[in-house]
C-alpha cells in the first residue's frame, strides 16, 4: 500500500468511526452523496450499468433523495454474472483485485470483485461494528468457519501486524471439525469473543455444556453466515452463558446489519450498503415483509446496485427506538426459494411451520432441517439429545401435518447429524422444488 492509499484509508478510518456521532440526518446525507456518486460513475464508466439504465429509462442525476433508487429496476444473480465477466483476467492481474464467491446456497454461486481499497474500507466498517460489540484492544477472537479456501498474503497481513502489536489474535477454527476437538482448542485458546455459522456454535455450545472447564474469558458470541433461529439464539446463551450477537453480512457487501441488543430490530449499515425490503422492486411499509435488495456504496470495481439478495426480512423504522444513527429492518426471514409450495396452492414460509417444532420439541431438539422433497411430501430431520419415543414423535408429525393442511405427509427422520453445504452451512429448510420461479 502506497503512502497515499495510506492516508486515505487512515482518513475514511476516522470518518467512519465518528459518524454514528454525529446523528441519523448526518448519516442520511452521506448516504445520499454517495450514492448519487456511485450511480454517477457506474453510468459513466461501466458498460453494463450503462446500458441497464439506458434500456429502462433511468438517469442518475434525477436522483434527489434515497428513495429515488426505486426507480432503477433491480438486479439478480444472472446480472451480476454478467457483470463480474465484463471485467477481463488481465485487469484483476493488473490491478490484483481481489474475488469473493457466495457459498451457492440458492445453486448459482456469484463471484464479486473488488479493489484491495474497496476490500479494507469494508473490512474497517466490520471493524467498527465489533468495536461497537465491545472489541477491545489485545482480545482473543476465534471464527468458526470453513478453511478449505486459505486467506492470501494480503488478508493475512493486517491480521498478522495486530497480533505482534497486540491489538488482536484472530484464530480460526474448521466448522466441519468434531465438536469435541474444536471445544478442546477453545478451552486453550481462551478467546473474548467466539463468532461463526449458528449451527456450527451450537454444536460446540452442546459440547461446552457437557463438559466442567470454563471459557473463563468470553464475553460474547456473534452469530451470522446463515438465520439464528431463536432456538440457536437460546442454546448459546444458556451454553456460554453471554450475550449473543447476530450479523447479518453478505459476500456482495461484507456487513449489512447487525441485531440490535435493546429492541430487537437490526441497525442497517447504512454508511456502506443502501438496503431496502422490497416486493416486486417495490418497498414495502413498515411491519411488511419482502426480498432485501442492496446497493454498495463503496463498490466501483464490481458495482452492486440494488441487487436483490433472495433473503426476506421485515421493513423496519427508519430510526430506532435505541437512539442509534442507523435505519433498521425487523426479524430476518430466510431465503425466497425456501418458501413451501403446498397443494392447495399456499406459499408457506418455513417461519411459521418451524414455530410449531420448537413449541412441540424445544425441550428434546438440538438441530433440525426440513426438506420438502414433493409438494405433497416433507422430510423434518432431526438430532435430539435424547431418547424420543413414538409419541412424542407422532405428536409432532401431527401438528405439522394440521398446519400444512390435508394431502400433505411428513416423515420424520432422527439422525446424529445434518451434513452441511459445501460452506459449512446448516440451512434449516431448503426446496427441492422451485417453490418461486426464479428470475430469468
Amino acid at each position: 500500500m502506497n503512502p497515499l492509499e495510506s492516508i486515505n484509508t487512515l482518513g475514511f478510518t476516522l470518518a467512519a468511526f465518528a459518524r454514528p456521532r454525529l446523528g441519523r440526518e448526518h448519516m442520511r446525507r452521506y448516504q445520499l452523496r454517495k450514492l448519487k456518486s456511485l450511480l454517477g460513475y457506474a453510468a459513466e464508466h461501466d458498460p453494463f450499468y450503462r446500458r441497464w439504465f439506458e434500456q429502462n429509462g433511468f438517469s442518475p442525476g434525477e436522483v434527489n433523495g434515497l428513495q429515488d433508487i426505486a426507480n432503477v429496476p433491480p438486479l439478480d444473480k444472472q446480472h451480476l454474472r454478467e457483470l463480474r465477466d465484463t471485467v477481463s483476467e488481465e485487469r484483476i492481474a493488473r490491478e490484483r483485485l481481489i474475488e469473493h464467491k457466495t457459498s451457492g446456497s440458492t445453486g448459482m454461486p456469484v463471484r464479486i470483485l473488488r479493489s484491495p481499497a474497496e476490500e479494507r474500507r469494508l473490512n474497517m466498517l466490520r471493524w467498527r461494528l465489533q468495536r461497537m460489540l465491545g472489541l477491545r484492544p489485545g482480545d482473543r477472537l476465534a471464527k468458526v468457519k470453513t478453511t478449505w479456501e486459505p486467506l492470501s498474503d494480503r488478508f493475512n497481513r493486517p491480521q498478522n501486524l495486530a497480533r505482534k502489536l497486540r491489538l488482536l489474535d484472530t484464530r480460526v477454527f474448521d466448522c466441519f471439525e468434531d465438536p469435541a476437538e474444536s471445544h478442546s482448542r477453545l478451552l486453550e485458546f481462551q478467546p473474548h469473543i467466539l463468532s461463526g455459522y449458528p449451527g456450527a456454535l451450537v454444536r460446540i455450545a452442546l459440547e461446552h455444556a457437557r463438559r466442567d472447564r470454563p471459557l473463563a474469558c468470553l464475553r460474547r458470541v456473534s452469530s451470522g453466515g446463515e438465520p439464528l433461529t431463536p432456538h440457536q439464539r437460546r442454546i448459546l446463551e444458556e451454553s456460554f452463558g453471554v450475550p449473543v450477537h447476530d450479523v447479518y453480512g453478505t459476500s456482495e457487501c461484507n456487513v449489512a446489519a447487525w441485531r440490535c441488543p435493546e429492541t430487537g430490530l437490526y441497525h442497517v449499515n447504512d454508511d456502506g450498503i443502501v438496503l431496502e425490503v422490497c416486493r416486486d422492486g417495490v418497498p414495502v411499509a413498515e411491519g411488511q415483509t419482502g426480498e432485501i435488495h442492496i446497493t454498495s456504496l463503496h463498490s466501483r470495481t464490481m458495482p452492486i446496485i440494488r441487487y436483490a439478495m433472495g433473503d426476506l426480512a421485515v421493513a423496519g423504522p427508519d430510526a430506532c427506538p435505541c437512539g442509534s444513527p442507523f435505519s433498521t429492518i425487523g426479524q430476518l426471514r430466510g431465503r425466497t426459494i425456501d418458501f413451501l409450495h403446498l397443494p392447495d396452492g399456499r406459499l408457506l414460509h418455513p417461519f411459521e411451520l418451524m414455530n410449531e417444532v420448537v413449541a412441540i420439541a424445544a425441550d428434546w431438539i438440538v438441530e433440525y432441517q426440513l426438506v420438502q422433497v414433493a409438494v405433497d411430501r416433507l422430510q423434518l430431520r432431526l438430532v435430539p439429545r435424547r431418547a424420543v419415543d413414538e409419541r412424542e414423535q407422532a405428536q409432532l408429525r401431527a401438528a405439522l401435518e394440521a398446519r400444512l393442511g390435508s394431502g400433505v405427509e411428513v416423515e420424520l427422520e432422527l439422525t446424529d447429524h445434518i451434513e452441511r453445504g459445501s460452506g459449512g452451512k446448516l440451512h434449516f429448510c431448503r426446496s427441492e422444488i422451485q417453490a418461486i420461479p426464479q428470475r430469468s
